[in-house]
């Protein structure tokens, strides 16, 4: 029998499908204008999560709202354009078919005069309640739901707005049936394309996987450089500001009817740009791991052992049979491997589903436990936590509104702004205007490798237990996040490790905290407000000595005003956020906009054996574990930086 995983998620805003050219029947009816049409059927919809499917069984769908009067009308999804209500619903032939009542406004008249002309595409909006994964199809099937409101609209609905139009969340139960696999532990099968994300068509290969723009697909962004410079004509600046977005969408695989969207709303590309970095936050959310996904069961992912695999590594040599045992992670490391292009010598690529599987509340806690900077580590809901659940979570970076994606393939590039347009004032009636357009950069991501380890003994190696192994990983994770990710983002170098704020060129350094005053901390402030780059998440960090002698700095003498407010951990600076951190230098203090900070990690954790003499010696094993990351400051002027705190 499958096996059946329920778990509860959450769900913000309404959903939207549409009918195409509905039929659509005109009745009149007791003085009243009556209209009789499909609202929805059980078409396959592409969402961001997968494939969706609205399931028309009667049961399925809750129909008390549409039948108490309690459903309107709309045009367009205007709630403030109400044109009538719906009267009658019902399920026929897998379609939900609705009576509606037009109002006897000259606004309804209107929009009947635009039904009888031709207008006939039909929109409805839904909340699910309960959803069921197919997992071999990656088919979602909404088994319970309900309507909300119709609407005639003039443009069909895109199905993959919607999501988050509302602030209200509720909770959607999802129902996921794996049947185990019955065959050998070594016939491990490759995994399905990953799901794409935003009704997506399929993915492309592994080489341009995630590319925000490739080299060809630029030409429209330089083009708008370009066009910065020698003033084009208006037409031809929306010229390129279209093709500009239809390269964009194209190489990020985003739905054409989001692309029309873009176009027809006039979107300009920085929006662009920074919607579909949304896009990739949310992909990275959804498939952290994607690159390294095998298509493993829960069950699977349960049983498999890191310990079986460093021991295959470590013993195989002499004794075949820990060749033996290891025989399915040593198959789901060859697959990892053909996936990404890699060659394997003497180490092993752990499958991204044992990434995200729970480590155990025991082990999450005590990884968790000496969170840099923070409360102890975010200890809510531990038992869920896995390796990728540490990572995320340990960083001091991501803490301050960080961003994460995660799941990369190969190199990655981004789009940016390089240049705005510039405003022209017309002289008078006739008067030729010239205008330009936003123009377009790119900024680049390359994987670098942060390396932990760890020892084992050998005698703990051979008597493995599953929580012996959670603790071990969950420690490769804690350091990683600690000693790795988070340091760099801070004040990596550059070279063989990302280059992290302190050290990108552009930000501004060597502001004066010495001898710290209300006026020279306001000036971190004044700086980046100057140029324009105070944006979402603002704030401060700084250690935890600084934050002490902030907190001992009064705004205004003689008064318990002081800097620092809240508690040395978490607290406020000026009115922003403030947080402090080993992670920083000593008198180091960082003012920024913190979610221009992008995090990526190619989503592969790859584990090898470190043999030194002493650990032979001290019959150990040392556990290597490397993580490919980069850091990239999209406006490095969001920053200011000083070194000289007091």
């Amino acid at each position: 029998m499958p096996e059946v995983v329920e778990e509860v998620i959450k769900q913000k805003g309404l959903l939207r499908r549409g009918v195409e050219a509905a039929a659509i029947l005109i009745e009149r009816k007791d003085n009243q204008d009556t209209l009789t049409f499909p609202a929805s059927s059980e078409e396959p919809v592409e969402r961001w999560y997968g494939t969706e499917v609205l399931s028309h069984e009667k049961s399925a769908v809750r129909l008390d709202r549409a039948k108490s009067g309690a459903m309107p009308l709309l045009f367009n999804h205007n709630v403030d354009d109400p044109i009538g209500v719906i009267s009658d619903a019902r399920v026929e032939n897998n379609r939900l078919m609705v009576d509606a009542k037009l109002f006897a406004t000259d606004r309804a008249q209107e929009v009947k005069t635009m039904i009888d002309g031709g207008l006939r595409n039909v929109s409805l909006a839904y909340r699910i309640n309960v959803i069921e994964e197919n997992t071999k199809t990656e088919v979602y099937t909404m088994t319970d739901w309900e309507p909300y409101e119709v609407s005639i609209v003039s443009v069909p609905a895109d199905p993959t707005v919607g999501i988050g139009r509302c602030e209200k969340e509720y909770d959607v139960r999802m129902i996921r049936a794996s049947k185990p696999d019955s065959s050998p532990p070594a016939a491990v099968v490759p995994p399905q394309a990953a799901r794409a994300p935003i009704s997506q068509p399929p993915a492309p290969s592994a080489q341009t996987k995630e590319q925000v723009m490739t080299d060809e697909e630029n030409a429209a962004a330089v083009a708008a450089e370009a066009a910065n410079t020698r003033k084009i004509g208006a037409v031809e600046a929306e010229k390129e500001r279209r093709q500009a977005i239809a390269n964009l969408c194209k190489s990020n695989r985003i739905d054409a009817r989001v692309e029309a969207r873009w176009i027809e709303e006039g979107m300009p590309l920085t929006k662009i740009a920074s919607e579909i970095l949304d896009v990739m936050e949310e992909r990275g959310r959804q498939h952290p791991v994607s690159a390294s996904a095998v298509g493993m069961s829960v069950k699977e992912a349960k049983g498999y052992s890191i310990f079986r695999a460093i021991r295959a590594m470590k013993f195989g040599g002499n004794n075949p049979k820990f060749i033996e045992e290891a025989s399915f992670e040593i198959e789901c490391s060859r697959t990892v491997a053909k996936q990404l292009g890699r060659e394997l010598t003497s180490n092993i690529l752990v499958p991204g589903e044992v990434l995200t599987r729970p480590l155990g509340a025991e082990a999450a806690s005590r990884a968790m436990a000496t969170q840099p900077g923070s409360k102890g580590g975010y200890l809510v809901n531990v038992e869920n936590m896995g390796f990728i659940d540490i990572l995320r979570n340990r960083s001091v970076a991501l803490a301050m509104g960080a961003r994460n994606l995660s799941g990369l393939v190969g190199n990655v590039t981004f789009a940016r702004q390089t240049g705005k347009g510039t405003v022209t004032w017309q002289g008078g009636d006739g008067t030729s205007v010239t205008a330009t357009d936003q123009a377009l950069g790119q900024l680049s991501m390359t994987p670098k490798t942060a390396i932990a380890i760890t020892d084992v003994s050998e005698q703990l190696l051979r008597q493995s237990t599953p929580s012996a192994e959670q603790f071990v990983m969950a420690d490769l994770a804690a350091d990683i996040a600690i000693d790795g990710v988070d340091a760099v983002v801070i004040k990596g170098t550059g070279g063989a490790q990302p280059i992290g704020i302190e050290n990108t060129s552009g930000i501004t350094s060597g502001q004066d905290a010495a001898s710290a005053t209300y006026a020279k901390i306001l000036a971190f402030v004044s700086t980046a407000g100057g140029a324009n780059a105070i944006r979402g998440n603002p704030g401060w960090v700084t250690t935890t000595a600084g934050a002490a002698r902030l907190m001992q700095v009064q705004r205004f003498t003689s008064t318990d005003t002081p800097l620092w407010t809240g508690n040395m951990l978490d607290g406020e600076l000026v009115g922003f956020k403030a947080m402090s951190s080993e992670q920083l230098t000593a008198a180091h203090l960082i003012f920024g906009s913190w979610n221009e900070v992008i995090i990526g990690d190619w989503g592969v954790l790859e584990l090898a054996m470190d043999n030194g003499g002493t650990r032979f010696n001290q019959a150990q094993v040392g556990i290597r574990a490397m993580w490919m990351v980069d850091v990239l400051i999209r406006y490095p002027q969001a920053f200011i930086c000083s070194s000289n705190l007091s």
